[in-house]
């Protein structure tokens, strides 16, 4: 029992180039898993940051309420933007973020929300703080009117965070009510 010569076991050029193929496009599948998977961890790092910008907007405005100070907040008129009020304090508009709020530590001032190749001024006041790169804020002030009262005694506050994630812009919005309490008078 001889076996013949011509018999060869083993794989054909046909099939060990499918199973190359085969391979190929499960390390192809993994990498773009990888890649997106890397994509929304940047996405959700920059959205926790927009939020927490956002949210010490928000208790900048509050914090200079209640303490009613003379470079901020001291009457219920200042607490608006200033294209809709001469006597707002809130720069309407997106602009990009400081990493100071400027001397009097309200966010979305004059002494803090100017443009990119500019120094923010207010008074004799300079600030030319860093600019945090990739966000900009935009600061809205409504009226929120009720029925049966005449002058407005609350606001809602929206502070709008744009940044962007590769090619994409994307968006978060906080937004309160804050009341015209008697802190100031």
């Amino acid at each position: 029992m001889k076996k013949k010569i011509t018999e060869q076991d083993g794989f054909t050029y046909m099939e060990v180039m499918i199973s190359v193929v085969i391979l190929t496009v499960g390390i192809m599948a993994q990498l773009s898993a990888l890649s997106l998977s890397m994509l929304r961890a940047s996405e959700a790092e920059k959205r926790n940051t927009a939020r927490q910008i956002a949210s010490s907007t928000i208790e900048s405005i509050f914090a200079a309420r209640d303490l009613g100070n003379a470079n901020g907040i001291n009457n219920w008129d200042a607490v608006n933007l200033d294209s809709v009020n001469s006597n707002g304090i809130f720069k309407s508009g997106w602009h990009p973020i400081r990493e100071s709020a400027g001397q009097d530590g309200i966010h979305g001032t004059a002494d803090d929300a100017c443009g990119y190749n500019a120094t923010c001024q207010a008074g004799g006041y300079t600030n030319d703080s860093a600019i945090i790169d990739g966000f900009e804020r935009k600061i809205e002030i409504i009226d929120v009117n009720e029925t049966g009262v005449i002058k407005v005694k609350k606001r809602r506050i929206e502070v709008k965070m744009r940044y962007y994630v590769g090619q994409l812009r994307r968006e978060e919005t906080l937004s309160t009510l804050l009341a015209d309490l008697p802190f100031y008078k």
